[in-house]
């Protein structure tokens, strides 16, 4: 079994630093020396991990990117052969996207309201992450659409940003609320799945 450096294990309790501290002060008026406080360490010692604050931030959103992509790549969807496993698979998806924001409540915040104010190569990598997701929809779609459960004259591309557009909003809404409520991810997910499925069926 590969041992895990100490210097790895020292970036790691860095960044989730990082996330928190972003969060709550945004990522404009946090300075390395906040991020050292919150480890209890001194701020020097953050230079050995990282060249500067937007390294951090840079770490911090690739970080969430690779567990978002991880959520929306897991289940192919070509796999899909009928409605029924549609609907099943969208509520998996949906549920693991759902529960992965409510358990990173810092990382949602960072990436819907923070990411796109800090520099512009964070904002490509955003962008790139959106416009992943929105070609995993794609699929789905173009899947549906093959198979006989959708529309064929569906504006693919468009449908699919909107689709992602409702899932972002009802994360974001989500991760307000003063605690965890299930009939509410629930009404979330039947809506854009039936809107999805339903709404855009033959």
């Amino acid at each position: 079994m590969a041992r895990v450096k100490i210097s790895d294990i020292r970036r790691r309790e860095i960044i989730d630093a990082a996330y928190k501290v972003f969060s709550d002060k945004g990522y404009h008026k946090t300075g390395i020396a906040d991020i050292a406080a919150e480890l209890e360490m001194g701020h020097g010692t953050l230079y050995r991990y990282f060249k500067n604050k937007l390294d951090i931030a840079t770490s911090v959103i690739d970080d969430i990117i690779a567990r978002i992509t991880e959520v929306v790549t897991a289940e192919p969807a070509q796999e899909i052969t009928t409605v029924e496993e549609y609907r099943e698979r969208l509520v998996r998806i949906g549920g693991r996207f759902f529960d992965l924001l409510e358990k990173n409540p810092d990382a949602h915040r960072i990436l819907f309201y923070e990411s796109l104010n800090i520099d512009e190569s964070i904002t490509r990598k955003v962008n790139a992450l959106f416009d992943l997701f929105a070609s995993m929809t794609e699929v789905y779609l173009r899947n549906g659409i093959d198979r006989g459960f959708l529309k064929p004259e569906i504006h693919i591309h468009e449908a699919a940003y909107a689709i992602n557009a409702m899932l972002f909003e009802a994360a974001r809404r989500l991760s307000q609320a003063p605690e965890i409520d299930e009939d509410a991810k629930k009404a979330w997910s039947d809506t854009i799945i039936g809107l999805m499925l339903d709404g855009l069926a033959v």
